[in-house]
């Protein structure tokens, strides 16, 4: 969920001698788990896991053991770490810091008091994460490729998704859904002012809580998109300074005229125009620019997930794209099995994880499957809820934590590409008012 950042794959071997045991009281079977790392790729010379944990979260029961990495490894180390895990099926991440050196040329002053240039090694520090899912942990022999992406600590910062607000409003009186007054709000993570101009938001094809065997599988190249939407302007025309956001909704209009427990949207600097059908109209505020809708699935009102069970990001298509060349160039209709029969995907488009400033995954936590971007982008997802009962979601939100505050008083929100620990799951949307 996070910021674009300039990630290198390392390939995690948590490779498998397993021996079978059984608890005397309860017969419960454990499998001996034989985690070692082999970095295949690194950000420059001699990288060394220093340290990191492995978590465990068992998918059945929720429970979670941690193991600490102590070792220091290099390329050719050997040592490994063993857990004994009860036997089932497991969601595993890795999150640790790492040291590599560098070389870098240097003015210096020789011995003739002369300016020449040298190259000089230095050592830097990153952090290092990866995830998978569904990874099965039985008697027997198995290994685990994990992949962890190398963080560099030298950005200065862009637009993050502070917050979505999907759950919507439901009108207790009626016992119906009240749609419209959905949000998401982007802010400006950066010390400098930042254009909004060009600024894609986009939402994921799959949903977090089904999952088949697509093919061709692109997750580590691009995400599988239904919506782009992108923000209009010619570069300049929308500056957003340092620690402001700008708000991004369904309907700009005051909804508390038509539900008091709902929110006034008429200040929002975009809305999301779809036109919809003659029963069921979109609504369109004159006074809001709306945003470019590129390419859409439906042909009504496109709702936010209330459900809760798809991904979200920002982006930007590279100038040299069109919008028309984009929708001829990136389709995506993978096929999978179902039932037995081969379906395929429609509607569906490629953007490339490249293009991606920062994502978010979201399920409740009773469905949760897997995430539907790389783990580059998201390791882990966040909630509005722990089930996808509309009741239940109404005025529930994520909402991005604050990291630190800047002597001058801006927030830095927090933004290490893992939902489950930058967000606030399930609270109060910040723009409703207060109860």
């Amino acid at each position: 969920m996070m910021k674009k950042v300039k990630y290198f794959a390392l390939a995690i071997l948590l490779a498998g001698s397993f021996t079978m045991t059984s608890c005397s009281d309860d017969d419960v079977a454990t499998t001996q788990v034989n985690m070692g790392l082999n970095i295949k790729n690194t950000i420059g010379d001699n990288l060394k896991v220093e340290t990191g944990t492995y978590t465990f979260a068992n998918v059945s029961t929720g429970t979670e053991t941690t193991i600490d990495y102590g070792a220091t490894l290099t390329r050719a180390a050997t040592e490994s770490t063993l857990a004994t895990l009860t036997d089932g099926l497991y969601n595993v991440t890795f999150i640790g810091k790492a040291t590599y050196t560098y070389t870098v040329t240097e003015p210096v002053i020789n011995g003739n008091g002369e300016e020449e240039n040298v190259e000089v090694t230095k050592t830097a520090e990153a952090n290092i994460q990866g995830s998978q899912q569904n990874v099965e942990v039985k008697g027997g022999s198995v290994s685990l490729n994990l992949t962890v992406y190398v963080q560099n600590k030298d950005e200065k910062g862009d637009f993050v998704i502070a917050e979505i607000f999907a759950g919507g409003s439901y009108n207790t009186e009626t016992n119906k859904q009240y749609n419209g007054d959905q949000y998401i709000r982007i802010y400006n993570n950066s010390s400098e002012t930042l254009y909004a101009d060009g600024l894609v938001l986009v939402e994921s094809k799959f949903p977090t809580t089904q999952k088949f065997d697509y093919k061709p599988n692109i997750m580590d190249e691009a995400m599988a998109v239904q919506v782009v939407a992108r923000i209009p302007g010619s570069g300049k025309e929308h500056p957003v300074l340092p620690g402001k956001s700008i708000l991004l909704c369904d309907n700009a209009i005051n909804h508390t005229e038509a539900l008091s427990s709902s929110l006034d949207l008429t200040g929002a600097d975009f809305e999301w125009y779809t036109g919809g059908t003659a029963s069921n109209p979109d609504v369109d505020n004159p006074d809001v620019p709306n945003l470019d809708m590129i390419f859409n699935y439906t042909k009504t009102v496109w709702l936010l997930s209330k459900q809760g069970n798809r991904a979200y990001a920002i982006g930007r298509i590279p100038e040299s794209i069109s919008a028309d060349a984009y929708v001829a160039d990136y389709k995506y209709n993978p096929t999978y099995m179902n039932s037995g029969k081969e379906m395929t995907v429609t509607n569906s488009y490629k953007f490339p994880n490249e293009w991606i400033i920062d994502a978010v995954n979201l399920s409740p936590t009773n469905g949760y499957i897997w995430n539907v971007t790389s783990a580059a982008l998201d390791m882990s997802y966040t909630y509005i809820g722990k089930n996808t009962t509309a009741v239940e979601n109404a005025g529930k939100a994520v909402v991005r934590k604050v990291s630190y505050t800047t002597e001058d008083g801006r927030e830095v929100l927090q933004d290490t590409n893992n939902s489950s620990v930058d967000f606030k799951a399930s609270v109060r949307a910040t723009l409703l008012p207060a109860q």
